[in-house]
Formats: C-alpha cells, sequence, structure tokens
C-alpha cells in the first residue's frame, strides 16, 4: 500500500565596588601624619603617638608677620604679639648618658649569648608581631609508615587492590573510519580532491578494558559493547604504558558486553567472582579511565547500593545491573568492579548522568559478563538467544499511523503505538511458511497489546530457540483492517 514507507528495520534484539563617597571636610588640605616625641606646647607630657601636621591652615587671631606666616612649626602668640622665649636644654649630658646606656646593654647581649649560645628573639617589631631570627629552625617531615594493604580480617584494603590487580585493568583507544576528503557546504577540505577516496584511521574514543583470559598465545580483553560496537581498530595500553595493537572477537549490544583481542601473553588476568554472592552495602572499588586515557587506571571506592537493577539498553532490553556509589564517568566504561577479595564482581557500564543524580553507577554483573564473553569468543554471538526471523518498522514512522492506530483500538487494541510492521521475512523463519507478507502488522504477542515495541523484546529476552509464541496479526485489504492469530517457532539469533 502506498502509505507504507519501504525502509527497513531489522528486528534483531542484539542489534563590591569601591564606596569614594567618604571625603575630607577640609577640601585642598593633605595631612602628612607622622610619629613625634616632641611635646606638644599645649600639653605637659609626651605623647609618642601623636599626629603632627605638616600644614597648619591659617588662624583668624594670627598676629604674625607675614614673613612668619611661612614658618614650618606652629608657635602660639602672645597677646602682644610677640612669640614666648624658650630656653635651651642642654642637651650634652643626656646624649652621652644615652650612649653609655646603650653600649652597656649591647654588651650584655653579648655576655649572654656567649654563654647560652642563643641570641633573643622575640624582638617586637614595628608591626606588633615577634619574628624569629633563629635561621635553623626548620620544619620536617616524618616517614608515614607502610600503607597496610589488607585489614585485620585478611580482606584487601583499596590500596592494597590497587598494588595488586592495577595491572589487570588497561585503557583502549578506538579508531574508526574517516575519509581524507571532507564536502564542507560543497566546498571540500582535505588530501586530494581529484576523487582520491582513501579511508584513514582517526582515534574516536577511549575506554577501559580488563585482562581476562589467555589462551592459544592471545589475550582476550573484556570491555563494554558501546565502546567497540563503531571501530575499526583498536590499541590496548597496559598501566606500564605498553600499548599493543587490539581486534575485534565480538559484542553483544544487549548485555554491553564485548570482547577485544591482542597477540600476547604473560600479563595479569584478572579472576572473577560469582556475582549472586555480593551483598548490598559490600564495599568494592572501581579502576577504569574516566575522560580517557588522561586518567588512566584512576581509583574510585564505594559501596554496594542495589543489587538487580533493571537498566534498559539502546535497543529496549533490560540488564540487572549492580548499582554502586563509587564515582563512574565517560571513559570508565569496560573497567573493573573489585570486591575486597581482589576477584571482579561486575564490569562498569553507565552511570545516570543528571544534575539530580550523584553517586549512581552501574555495572554489568560478573557472571553476565563472563558467560557472554565466552559466548562471543567461541563463536562469535551469544548462543541461546531467540528472534522470529523478520525485519520490521514502527507504526510511528508512518504518515496514517494515527487512523490505523484508532481503527485498531476500536477492534481491541487500545494504545498498540508499538505496532511492528512487516518489510521481509528470512528464508529461516517460521512465518516465511505461513503466509506472512509485507505490510503485516503485528499488534499483539502472546495475548498482549503491543503497546511499545518492549513488550516483544521481554518475551524474547523470556524464551529460547524453538519457543513458541502466538502472534496476532493485522492486515489491511480494501481499506479494512482484519486480524487473526499465527502460531512462530522462535530461531536462533546470531548476532
Amino acid at each position: 500500500m502506498n502509505e507504507f514507507d519501504n525502509n527497513e528495520e531489522y528486528y534483531d534484539p542484539n542489534s563590591a565596588k569601591a564606596d569614594n563617597s567618604s571625603k575630607s571636610t577640609e577640601e585642598n588640605t593633605t595631612y602628612h601624619y607622622a610619629y613625634s616625641n616632641q611635646s606638644d606646647s599645649g600639653q605637659g607630657g609626651q605623647n609618642p603617638y601623636q599626629r603632627t601636621s605638616y600644614y597648619t591652615p591659617p588662624q583668624s587671631n594670627d598676629y604674625r608677620s607675614p614673613s612668619d606666616s611661612t614658618s614650618a612649626s606652629f608657635q602660639e602668640n602672645t597677646g602682644f604679639g610677640n612669640p614666648p622665649v624658650k630656653k635651651k636644654k642642654n642637651k650634652v649630658v643626656t646624649t652621652l648618658v644615652i650612649v653609655f646606656a646603650i653600649c652597656l646593654i649591647i654588651s650584655l647581649i653579648g655576655i649572654y649569648a656567649a654563654a647560652t649560645g642563643k641570641v633573643p628573639s622575640n624582638k617586637k617589631t614595628d608591626d606588633g608581631n615577634h619574628s624569629n631570627n633563629n635561621s635553623s629552625a626548620q620544619v620536617t617531615v616524618e616517614d608515614q609508615g607502610a600503607v597496610d594493604s589488607k585489614d585485620t580480617d585478611g580482606k584487601y584494603t583499596v590500596a592494597g587492590i590497587a598494588e595488586n590487580f592495577i595491572d589487570s585493568c588497561v585503557g583502549i583507544t578506538v579508531y574508526k573510519q574517516a575519509n581524507s576528503y571532507s564536502n564542507f557546504y560543497s566546498y571540500g577540505y582535505g588530501q586530494n580532491q581529484q576523487g582520491n577516496n582513501s579511508d584513514n584511521e582517526v582515534a574516536s574514543g577511549e575506554g577501559s578494558g580488563i585482562v581476562m583470559l589467555e589462551d592459544s598465545g592471545k589475550t582476550y580483553i573484556l570491555t563494554c559493547a558501546h565502546v567497540i560496537s563503531e571501530g575499526s581498530s583498536f590499541k590496548i595500553t597496559m598501566n606500564d604504558g605498553t600499548e599493543y595493537d587490539a581486534f575485534m572477537v565480538g559484542y553483544d549490544a544487549q548485555t554491553d558486553i564485548g570482547v577485544l583481542s591482542i597477540n600476547t601473553t604473560g600479563l595479569q588476568v584478572a579472576k572473577f567472582a560469582n556475582s549472586d554472592s555480593t551483598v548490598l552495602g559490600e564495599q568494592v572499588v572501581a579502576i577504569g579511565c574516566p575522560g580517557g586515557l588522561q586518567f588512566m587506571n584512576s581509583i574510585t571506592s564505594g559501596f554496594v547500593s542495589a543489587l538487580a537493577r533493571p537498566i534498559s539498553s539502546t535497543i529496549g532490553y533490560n540488564t540487572e545491573c549492580i548499582q554502586i556509589d563509587a564515582a563512574i564517568n565517560p571513559g570508565n566504561s569496560g573497567g573493573a568492579l573489585f570486591n575486597m577479595n581482589g576477584q571482579v564482581i561486575g564490569v562498569n557500564s553507565s552511570k545516570i548522568a543528571s544534575t539530580e543524580y550523584e553517586g549512581m553507577g552501574f555495572a554489568v554483573p560478573s557472571n553476565t559478563a563472563v558467560e557472554t564473553a565466552n559466548s562471543l569468543i567461541r563463536v562469535g554471538y551469544v548462543e541461546g538467544r531467540a528472534k522470529l526471523g523478520i525485519t520490521y518498522k514502527s507504526i510511528s514512522t508512518y504518515s496514517n499511523s494515527e487512523a490505523i492506530l484508532s481503527a485498531l483500538a476500536k477492534l481491541g487494541f487500545e494504545n498498540a503505538n508499538g505496532t511492528m510492521v512487516i518489510n521481509n521475512v528470512d528464508a529461516e523463519s517460521d512465518l516465511a511458511n505461513k503466509g506472512i507478507r509485507e505490510y503485516d502488522m503485528i499488534v499483539s504477542v502472546n495475548g498482549n497489546t503491543m503497546t511499545s515495541t518492549d513488550v516483544m523484546t521481554s518475551v524474547l529476552a523470556e524464551s529460547k530457540p524453538g519457543d513458541t509464541v502466538k502472534l496476532t496479526i493485522a492486515r489491511i485489504e480494501n481499506n479494512n483492517i482484519d486480524t487473526f492469530e499465527i502460531d512462530c517457532v522462535l530461531i536462533e539469533s546470531k548476532g
């Protein structure tokens, strides 16, 4: 029918500013203040903090002559206009007494220093603080002693995990093909614009990995599917900086597990624990490359926050994950989650990235990761996965979807927004021999309306090849929609 688009979608579940207002009330008058040891003519005692003005404004009762008005010191006038006569002090005797006192003090200080080997150090400075003139005074650094690698119960400490198992953790650089010539708004740039279509590899991402297995001259690296799925080649960086070229073994989008291999042996292989034995509140250590290899093998520690958390994958499947509060950031994906026995209990896979959430990381349990990886190494795909064997497109992509959904609702299939419009049936599918054709629609599976495609993926996730499911098919003929049921034996998905 013309209203349907022929684009295929393969149904495969795997695939203070300064305040200047304060001013002097005497404008154009500048006062320079200094300490004075002279007694004020109007006061009998000395004041060492007395302010002395080097500029005195003219007084209205100043009877001095113009020649006297420029004098630098203020002299109080008498009522007859003559300044008072001050007697000169005999300063010679005073000066000698002062000099003698100073010499006596210096001599006493010298005698004290010679006798004790010390110089008085609490000399008061002009700002009121005390200075220490003993140049031999130094701050010393003490040895903190050895950091324990195990606690009293024989469990590893966080430092112990890092010391003993960090060499099993690696960094992964992902490369993908990039054309050396790009067409930018019809203006090309790059090498040889005369039809040269040679491709170059460019680094497209970085992640983390775990040395998981050594066999037949190869070492296998466990990581996340989303780290390597779009790469064309890979490089592994060990903890000591050694690099190896790596090759794709396989990946599984449903569990978000992938495997690479390198042609070397003798590396430190990680040990894996039974993740079913993980308990709530257990301490864990995450090692990976947050932000890429620049921060390679960073260590964070926390606790198991929850078990069997269902986390949706990008293809509609839920994977039950271990929730942790250890910091997990982009680049940590594929890294190891250790228990305090030094065993890997999970593969760090994702983090809720939101300002409302903090400390919510997720790891694929080791049992799921190991089972998936072993199958990928053995046959290149995850064995035992079931599928229908069709390609399809969602009903929501068609322009007349609202009219079709309204008609299906009248037939008892309310909110069938996950209806799958069949484009093609594989030759090995059980549906190939049951008259199913292009544009037929799957509106229900095992009696459950397809309110979303998750309804189908959930059924397939719980099924095995050879199991039978009941499908409700809707078909448009002569501008009418008819429905019928059909049994379908599931086949094995091979990637």
